[in-house]
């Protein structure tokens, strides 16, 4: 409980609300590659992940399987289906042993419809989520993939410019798909950071000297 109202939606709601939440609500213990909710499911509940990690995929025009988001402990998804016709937009599969919160969408709407200013801050989650998808389909048309790599290592960054020392959230593999990028492409990009020396790349583990060099790079015409 104390988890959940660490996320930015709940961290308003008072103790009576939340424990009325959570009646009905149950843990899942998910082994790798088994699937939550298929896309067009009609949608019961929504979901925390309390541990592990949770890929949201759907079907390509191709036929092939495109990452939407890769999801890690502490993440809230699903929550928006309440507004979007019932119906699950993506695919939810564990990435590995995952344990997720599952919470009736039933309850959730009940709460919100008797205290409006849950329902306000909901719908400017929502809309921060819009604008989000909106910038993840220009970086996926716009931008070269040098610039969708840097841009997601930037993402992982603290702000400001001191060293700084990263673990990759997710297989390479994952995150190049997440990035619309063939594994391939995603380890030439990190090789050519290497060479540059921009980054320090071991495993999973990667440093990142200067994150404005790193910026600046992907700015430059090559």
């Amino acid at each position: 409980m104390e988890r959940l109202r660490r996320t930015e939606i709940f961290s308003v709601w008072s103790d009576e609300d939340l424990s009325h939440l959570f009646k009905g609500a149950r843990v899942l213990e998910m082994s790798v590659g088994q699937i939550l909710f298929l896309e067009g499911d009609a949608a019961t509940a929504f979901y925390f992940l309390l541990d592990g990690q949770v890929k949201l995929v759907t079907s390509a025009a191709d036929g092939h399987e495109k990452i939407v988001d890769i999801l890690q402990g502490g993440d809230l998804f699903a929550e928006a289906v309440a507004f979007l016709g019932y119906r699950y937009p993506v695919q939810a599969i564990a990435a590995m042993p995952s344990r997720v919160l599952e919470i009736p969408l039933t309850i959730f709407l009940v709460t919100l419809q008797q205290h409006q200013e849950l329902m306000l801050q909901m719908l400017g989650r929502l809309s921060l989520r819009l604008r989000h998808l909106i910038m993840e389909l220009r970086h996926l048309t716009v931008e070269s993939a040098d610039q969708r790599v840097v841009g997601y290592l930037l993402e992982l960054c603290p702000s400001g410019n001191s060293p700084v020392s990263l673990l990759l959230p997710a297989k390479k593999a994952m995150i190049a798909a997440r990035l619309g990028l063939t594994p391939e492409t995603f380890s030439r990009v990190l090789k050519r950071l290497r060479e540059e020396h921009l980054i320090t790349v071991e495993k999973l583990k990667i440093y990142i000297h200067r994150p404005s060099a790193l910026r600046q790079w992907a700015k430059e015409d090559r």
